[in-house]
């Protein structure tokens, strides 16, 4: 293709203001409830930086990008200083390699200064490393910042770490993960998060501090709790759920986003069959430890590593988050022990559980297990902002199990989900092997140290990822 054949990706090529044309801008400023990402506001572009921006499909990567993109114009960049395309129709990294050098030519020939190219889902083309390192290493970047986005987490996170020393001093890795419960309380309700101050550290002193703030809007936070539930934090599904009030999530969105799990799974050569008989243990077994040989059996497939192999996939894309029981003594997961399934986001957990057994949106233990889990690793993670989300979040099973266990420089933090109406003195017995710790409950509060029962809404409103 022609860099021309690209000018309709590029509307504002014709002129700054035509950015507003754009296809996703558009339906961005259409939208009731928009979400700011806080990576807009981060990301440093120089000449000579390359970032990636990696998140399951259907979060709003493209539209972060168009919003970075405005933003750029609107600052005053040269309009044809910026080159945005998809990679969806691009082979292999031979005909990436002639975009981007068919786009730096054209670039020359307007001379142009200081240029941003944005290459969106890269990570659908094979050995798109091989080219961004070539182009690198001929210096033909060094006047380009390079932003790359990619639906399959893994390979975008792999290809980053293939380019030591080439991604520049700001050069970044981003993760766009679905909206945390905090943040749908920042993005529905704006005037509750300037009420109330984030938990600063996984300690009971902070999480008290926290909560007594948000307990004045405890109504509130539980209303907008159980909707966060049913709508998960993915902005389309929370705009849908909203439109006209109706508070349903319309068919077309569930099975837009069905599509996404089984056609990326199906892309990267798995079996739509082996996918489905995984997702459907996983919602009966969500929150129960258990060996990938059970697990195989129970789903009816014969291998322990095609288990393995499908749920590491499933992670990746965060559809699953799997949880390790940790080794005590060397603070770390151990492998070899049961692990526990649980699901990334409440809305893909209503959307499988409508699939398989045609129940809609209901308010289980379980579930709200699955987002205090989610919730506490993303938290915990703040601390150590490399590691992954199960390096810093387990389980833990002596005579008692204990449902999180959070690592935060070298501390243990224990939480225990009782969703339930009265909390006894028995609940507390698998937080007394650590120092500090927490019971989300479903409306119990007391804030004793050195353990904590607070009502799982407002412990989460308190509990953010970013």
């Amino acid at each position: 293709m022609k860099i021309t054949d690209y000018a309709i990706q590029n509307v504002w090529w014709q002129g700054k203001v035509y950015i507003n044309e754009d296809r996703h801008i558009n339906s961005y400023l259409a939208k009731k409830y928009r979400w700011h990402s806080p990576i807009q506001d981060t990301i440093k572009l120089d000449p000579g930086n390359i970032f990636t921006i990696r998140g399951p499909r259907q979060i709003g990567k493209t539209t972060l990008v168009k919003l970075i993109i405005k933003s750029l114009l609107e600052d005053g960049a040269d309009e044809k200083a910026v080159f945005y395309a998809t990679c969806d129709v691009i082979i292999d990294h031979i005909e990436l390699l002639e975009l981007v050098r068919g786009y730096l030519e054209f670039a020359d020939s307007n001379n142009i200064r200081g240029k941003f190219i944005f290459l969106d889902e890269i990570s659908g083309i094979g050995n798109w490393q091989k080219a961004i390192k070539l182009l690198v290493d001929s210096g033909e970047l060094d006047d380009t910042c390079l932003v790359l986005t990619g639906s399959h987490t893994l390979d975008i996170k792999y290809g980053f770490e293939r380019l030591p020393g080439r991604t520049g001093r700001y050069g970044t890795d981003y993760l766009l993960l679905p909206l945390a419960f905090s943040e749908f309380v920042s993005l529905m309700r704006p005037d509750i998060t300037e009420s109330i101050k984030p938990a600063s550290a996984l300690s009971t002193r902070s999480i008290s501090e926290a909560v007594n703030m948000a307990v004045p809007f405890d109504r509130e936070l539980k209303v907008l709790f159980n909707q966060y539930l049913a709508s998960g934090g993915f902005p389309l599904a929370i705009n849908e759920f909203y439109e006209e009030n109706m508070n349903t999530i319309p068919e077309y969105i569930y099975e837009l986003y069905t599509r996404w799990v089984v056609g990326d799974i199906a892309k990267w050569g798995r079996q739509e069959k082996i996918l489905k008989r995984m997702v459907r243990t996983a919602i009966r077994k969500q929150g129960t430890a258990i060996s990938w040989d059970s697990f195989a059996k129970d789903a009816g497939i014969k291998s322990h590593k095609t288990v393995s192999v499908y749920a590491e996939d499933l992670e990746n894309m965060f559809v699953f988050f799997v949880l390790y029981q940790i080794d005590l003594h060397k603070k770390a997961p151990n492998y070899n022990k049961n692990k526990k399934v649980y699901f990334f986001d409440p809305f893909i957990y209503s959307m499988f559980n409508r699939m398989f057994y045609f129940k809609d949106a209901e308010i289980t233990p379980a579930l709200i297990e699955s987002v205090a889990v989610v919730h506490f690793a993303r938290f915990a993670q703040k601390s150590i902002p490399y590691a992954k989300l199960n390096d810093v979040a387990f389980y833990w099973k002596n005579r008692k199990e204990t449902d999180i266990v959070l690592l935060t420089k070298n501390k243990l933090f224990a939480v225990e989900v009782k969703y339930q109406e009265k909390i006894t003195k028995d609940d507390f017995a698998p937080l007394h092997h650590f120092k500090g710790g927490v019971i989300a409950s479903k409306s119990s509060l007391k804030l004793d140290e050195p353990y904590l029962v607070v009502p799982v809404h407002l412990l989460l409103a308190v509990v953010t990822s970013g």
